[in-house]
C-alpha cells in the first residue's frame, strides 16, 4: 500500500519533551512499542548500539536514555517529568543495560537493537532505528524482517510455516509474510481500527502459531488506505493551486484531508494547538533557570537586552530570535516542545511567523494558514526525514526554508514568490554541517535557531522582491539530498566534527583505561 508523508504526523510534530525529536521522541516511540510486543510486566531492557553510530555521542546528553525508559514504562510523553525514570524504573524493579558495541550497524545512524524481558520469563528481540524528525522503525523481530512504523495497529503472527496459509484466511487487513527459513514465518498485518480481541484469541489458540502480538500506533493520526492524493511533488501543487485558484494553505488542507480523512475545521484545530504550544513554549522557556548540559539560560538574558539596549536592531526578528532561543532552553530543560520539522529547529516557525504577523496587523487565522503554509513546504524535504545525518541543512535549513515560505504567504498568494521564498531559505545553509558539541543539543543549536529568524525574514523579503532562485522546490530538496550524501561520503558530519571529536576523545579514554587494568 502506498504511503505519503504527513503534515500532522511527519513534519509539524511530534509533540514531546525536549531536546530531541529523532533522540527523544523517537526512542519513546520505539519502547512504548516494544513493550506493547512484550507479555507480562518488563522487568529487564538490554539495548546495544553502534559504537560510531548517532547514539554513541547523544545517548545520555540528549535523554535517549531516558526515552526509552519512559516509553516502556508507559510514562505520558506530553506530561511526565524525565528526570524522575531512574527513579520509578527502580521502583518498579526495572533494570536497564546500555551497551556500545561493533555489533550494531552504523547506518541508520540511530540503531538500536532491544533485548526486553517480563517477569513471567517471556523475552522479546527486535531491531529499531529512530530516523529522523520522530520517525521510528522496528525491522526485525526475533530474527525475521519486517516493518513496523507505529501509524498503525500491527498485528504480528509467528506460525510454522506450513500454516501461514491457514493464517492468511482469518486476516481481513493488509499483511506481509516474510519465511525465517528455520520453519517459521512472521506476518505482519496492519489496521486502522484497533485489531479483533477475538481473532487474537483465535490466533493464540491455533495449532502451529508460535505468538500473536498487538502494538498500538504512536502517531497522532492514521492514515486512510490508498488515499486519493491532490498532488504528491512541489511542481504538483503548485500547478494545483494555480489551477484550482486557491492559496497554498488551501492546498495543505487538501492534502492532509486526503491522508487522514479528518475535516478541514478539525485539521485548523490542530493546527491551532501546534500553534498555542509554541508559543506556550517560548513563554515558558524565559522561566527556565537550569538544564543539563553544557551551557547555561540566556534566553530571559537575551528578552531582556532586545528590549533595553543598547543593540543592532533587526525589527520583528529581535522579539522572534529571542523566542527562538526561549523555546529551545525550554525544549533543553525537558519542557514539551512542537518539533518543527525537529526538535533542533522547533524554535524557528512559530516566532518568526508571530512576530511578523503583528508587524502586519495580521490575526491569528493568518498565523494558522501560514503555519499550513510552513507545514506543506516542509513536506517535499520528507525523503531526508529531518535528520541531522544528511547535514543540519536537514532541520535547520529545512525550517528555515519552511519559515520563509509561510512569510511570504502573509504578504501574497502568489505560488511562485512562496516557492522562490522557500528554495532561498534552503539556498541559504546548504551544507550546513550538524554538530552537537559534546553531543547536546545546545551549541551550536541555540544560536543556529536564533539566526535562522532573520535568515527566513530575508528570504521572504527577497522572493517578493523578486530575486530568482534558478531551480524549483522539488529540484532543492534533491539538491539538500545530494549534498548530505556528500557530507556522508567524506566523513564529515552524521553528526559532525565535534560529534566525531567526543567518539576519538572516548576511544583515547577506553585505551587509557584498558593500559590502567594491565599495569
Amino acid at each position: 500500500m502506498k504511503t505519503y508523508p504527513s503534515i500532522f504526523n511527519d513534519c509539524l510534530s511530534p509533540v514531546s519533551p525536549g531536546p530531541s525529536s529523532s533522540n527523544t521522541a523517537g526512542p519513546y516511540r520505539l519502547g512504548s512499542m516494544a513493550v506493547d510486543l512484550l507479555e507480562g510486566k518488563p522487568s529487564h531492557l538490554y539495548i546495544e548500539m553502534a559504537k560510531e553510530g548517532g547514539y554513541f555521542a547523544t545517548f545520555y546528553g540528549m535523554h535517549s536514555d531516558k526515552a526509552f525508559l519512559a516509553g516502556i514504562l508507559k510514562k505520558d510523553i506530553r506530561t511526565y517529568d524525565f528526570d524522575q525514570i531512574y527513579t520509578d524504573a527502580e521502583s518498579n524493579d526495572f533494570s536497564y543495560t546500555f551497551e556500545f558495541t561493533d555489533s550494531v550497524p552504523v547506518k541508520p545512524s540511530e540503531s538500536a537493537w532491544l533485548t526486553l524481558r517480563s517477569d513471567n520469563g517471556d523475552k522479546i528481540f527486535v531491531k529499531t532505528a529512530s530516523l529522523g524528525g520522530g520517525e521510528i522503525i522496528i525491522s526485525e523481530m526475533d530474527g525475521i524482517e519486517t516493518y513496523i512504523d507505529g501509524k498503525f495497529y500491527y498485528l504480528l503472527v509467528r506460525a510454522a510455516t506450513e500454516k501461514v496459509s491457514e493464517v492468511h484466511t482469518m486476516l481481513s487487513c493488509p499483511f506481509t509474510t516474510v519465511d525465517g527459513g528455520n520453519g517459521e514465518s512472521l506476518i505482519t498485518a496492519r489496521s486502522r481500527e484497533p485489531l479483533n480481541s477475538k481473532l487474537v484469541a483465535e490466533l493464540r489458540h491455533k495449532e502451529g502459531v508460535v505468538y500473536a502480538r498487538c502494538i498500538n500506533p504512536v502517531y497522532d493520526i492514521i492514515p486512510v488506505d490508498n488515499p486519493q492524493m491532490p498532488f504528491t511533488t512541489a511542481k504538483e501543487m503548485f500547478d494545483y493551486v494555480k489551477e484550482k485558484n486557491i492559496p497554498v494553505w488551501q492546498a495543505a488542507l487538501d492534502y492532509e484531508r486526503a491522508i487522514s480523512g479528518c475535516s478541514d475545521s478539525d485539521l485548523m484545530k490542530i493546527a491551532e494547538s501546534l500553534w498555542d504550544l509554541s508559543v506556550y513554549s517560548a513563554e515558558q522557556g524565559y522561566a527556565v533557570t537550569s538544564f543539563d548540559g553544557n551551557t547555561s539560560p540566556h534566553a530571559l538574558q537575551t528578552k531582556n537586552r532586545y528590549e533595553n539596549g543598547p543593540i543592532v536592531s533587526l525589527g520583528v526578528a529581535d522579539k522572534a530570535s529571542a523566542d527562538a532561543l526561549s523555546i529551545m532552553e525550554y525544549a533543553a530543560a525537558h519542557g514539551v516542545i512542537a518539533c518543527m520539522p525537529t526538535g533542533g529547529s522547533s524554535g524557528i516557525p512559530v516566532p518568526s511567523i508571530r512576530y511578523s504577523a503583528e508587524a502586519l496587523k495580521k490575526s491569528k487565522e493568518d498565523c494558522l494558514k501560514a503555519l499550513l503554509v510552513a507545514g506543506i513546504v516542509g513536506i517535499f524535504y520528507y525523503p531526508t526525514h529531518y535528520h541531522g545525518a544528511w547535514g543540519c541543512q536537514a532541520e535547520i535549513g529545512v525550517s528555515i526554508s519552511m519559515t520563509a515560505g509561510a512569510l511570504a504567504s502573509l504578504l501574497t498568494d502568489d505560488p511562485d514568490v512562496i516557492e522562490r521564498a522557500a528554495v532561498l531559505g534552503a539556498q541559504s545553509v546548504l551544507g550546513q554541517i550538524c554538530d552537537p558539541v559534546d553531543g547536546c543539543s545546545q551549541v551550536p543549536c541555540f544560536i543556529r535557531n536564533m539566526t535562522a529568524v532573520p535568515t527566513a525574514i530575508i528570504c521572504a523579503n527577497a522572493a517578493l522582491a523578486g530575486c530568482e532562485t534558478l531551480l524549483g522546490l522539488d529540484k532543492m530538496s534533491e539538491t539538500v539530498l545530494r549534498v548530505g550524501l556528500k557530507l556522508k561520503e567524506y566523513g564529515i558530519n552524521d553528526l559532525g566534527v565535534c560529534y566525531c571529536k567526543v567518539q576519538r576523545d572516548a576511544a583515547i579514554a577506553a585505551k587509557e583505561r584498558v593500559g590502567e587494568d594491565r599495569e
